[in-house]
C-alpha cells in the first residue's frame, strides 16, 4: 500500500547559502534555472517556538518547471528555522514547501502526521508555517492573490529567460 500524500505537490525546494550570487550561479549552470530574482534585507516578524522574534535574510527565487527554488542567506542570529544550519554551517537543503488553502487545516493534519509547528509567519501577502519532524523542515504557504501574482511574474521571467541576465536585484 503506497503512503497517503498528506500536503499535495511541492511547490518549493528552499536551499540556504552564505553567498546567494555564487549559490546562483551554481544552479544555473549545473540545471539550467534562471534568472533569480533577488530580495535583499527581507525582514519579517515572526513567531519561533512560541517566542516573538525577527529574522533578516536576503533571499532568491527562480523556477524549475511548476517548482520554486528558492535560496535563502540568513543575516541575523535571531531564533528561525535557519538558525541552526547557519551556527553549524550546514549550508544546501533546508526545506520543502507545500501550498495551502487552508492554513489552519494544512497545520492540523502536518500534527497529527507527527510535525512539530516551530514557526509562523504572517508578511507580503502570504501566511508562512514552518513544521519540523525527523530533520526535515516543511513549510505550507497560504498565499494572497496579490503574492500569488507576484510569483506568477517570476515564474513566466524563467519560462522566458534568454539565458543573459543571471540575477535579478528586486528594492523591496
Amino acid at each position: 500500500m503506497q503512503p497517503e500524500n498528506l500536503f499535495g505537490p511541492i511547490t518549493q525546494i528552499g536551499y540556504l547559502t552564505d553567498d546567494i550570487e555564487t549559490t546562483a550561479a551554481f544552479w544555473t549552470q549545473t540545471s539550467g534555472i534562471g534568472p533569480w530574482t533577488l530580495m535583499s534585507g527581507v525582514s519579517m516578524a515572526t513567531t519561533m517556538d512560541g517566542e516573538p522574534s525577527t529574522i533578516n535574510i536576503d533571499v532568491a527565487i527562480s523556477y524549475k518547471d511548476d517548482v520554486q527554488i528558492e535560496l535563502i542567506n540568513p543575516l541575523c542570529d535571531s531564533p528561525s528555522p535557519y538558525l541552526a544550519n547557519k551556527r553549524a554551517g550546514l549550508w544546501g537543503l533546508h526545506h520543502m514547501q507545500f501550498t495551502t488553502k487552508d492554513m489552519n487545516a494544512s497545520v492540523e493534519l502536518a500534527k497529527s502526521a507527527g510535525l512539530e509547528l516551530a514557526c509562523t509567519i504572517n508578511q507580503g501577502g502570504g501566511v508562512y508555517s514552518y513544521l519540523r519532524g525527523h530533520g526535515v523542515w516543511f513549510e505550507m504557504i497560504q498565499a494572497s492573490e496579490e503574492l500569488e501574482m507576484f510569483f506568477g511574474m517570476i515564474k513566466s521571467a524563467c519560462d522566458n529567460w534568454d539565458g543573459k541576465e543571471l540575477i535579478r536585484d528586486i528594492a523591496l
